[in-house]
């Protein structure tokens, strides 16, 4: 795969939907600390906690939907992770306690990781005869995806 654009249609919407996506990470990244410190006033402990918290949550979830994404079908279970992660990170301009900024965090984030785990099958089965070369290719999207989310949160801030 030495192209710039994936060979195959799935190929290309994967490394199109991975590069959305983080994009918005990026941002979510940088900016995301600043929002709930400066905008919500929550305590920087609180946050730090908070984002610890969602730590634990996402390493059970990951696993759990892994499994889950084996029986039940992985393009299926990775829709589901994806349209949750969505809500709950449109649900940050709600959560204007700790406990609520708990919550969205840990679905979000959880969300995350459990996506990465259904997405995994989905990435060997579209990656052709040799699927760790897309999924390098795929790690670079992502790469870039980030520093650009991260660039136009360092413009917007």
């Amino acid at each position: 795969m030495p192209h710039l654009v994936p060979d195959t249609p799935p190929q290309r919407v994967l490394a199109a939907r991975n590069f959305v996506y983080t994009m918005g990470y990026g941002l979510y990244l940088t900016a995301g600390v600043l929002y709930f410190t400066e905008a919500v006033h929550l305590p920087a402990g609180q946050v730090a906690l908070g984002l610890g918290m969602t730590g634990v949550v996402a390493l059970v979830l990951g696993v759990t939907v892994g499994h889950l994404a084996d029986r039940h079908g992985a393009r299926g279970v990775y829709a589901v992770t994806l349209t949750v992660q969505a809500l709950a990170t449109s649900c940050f301009v709600l959560a204007d306690t700790f406990w609520l900024f708990v919550v969205a965090v840990c679905a979000a984030a959880g969300a995350r990781t459990a996506g990465a785990a259904a997405r995994s099958p989905l990435i060997r089965h579209y990656g052709g005869d040799r699927p760790q070369e897309f999924r390098a290719y795929l790690r670079t999207v992502t790469n870039l995806g980030i520093s650009l989310g991260a660039v136009l949160a360092g413009w917007v801030v």
